[in-house]
């Protein structure tokens, strides 16, 4: 049997985990929200969401550092840009986006193909600045270029 004392503190400690899950899943965390999230805390939020997508059948190859880190850059980025659409946006959709050029959204639809029609080209324009690289490699469907000599 726990004591009130234990019960309380375990309660304590699973609390801030659920809330966090729970909000990370509920699309109410905005980009505009992740600079002043808890450090600690934002490890967290990206495995909640990448644990999501999973179970919409999607898998991803990179890591949820990756993910955390892009959406640091992606933030910082969008707030200078002042690119207010991606700053409301969740930060699930903002991981999506970030996965997609990044051809690491496996859901069985070729990445190009699927990047235009989640992202559109106006969005892929916008994100060539950040992405350049990488926008090129998806548009060649994941596959790095061959250089000619």
């Amino acid at each position: 049997m726990l004591f009130p004392r234990q019960t309380l503190l375990i309660l304590s400690l699973l609390f801030p985990l659920l809330a966090v899950t729970s909000h990370a899943q509920t699309g109410n965390f905005n980009l505009e929200d992740w600079p002043q999230t808890q450090a600690s805390l934002k490890p967290i939020y990206v495995k909640a969401i990448m644990e999501q997508a999973g179970v919409h059948k999607v898998s991803f190859n990179k890591s949820a550092e990756f993910y955390l880190a892009e959406l640091d850059r992606f933030s910082a980025f969008a707030q200078e840009k002042n690119y207010r659409p991606y700053l409301k946006m969740s930060v699930a959709q903002n991981l999506a986006t970030i996965a997609i050029v990044n051809c690491d959204w496996k859901n069985g639809v070729p990445p190009w193909e699927f990047a235009r029609k989640y992202l559109g080209t106006t969005q892929l324009e916008l994100l060539k600045p950040l992405y350049s690289d990488a926008i090129t490699k998806l548009q060649n469907n994941c596959v790095h270029p061959v250089n000619s000599q």
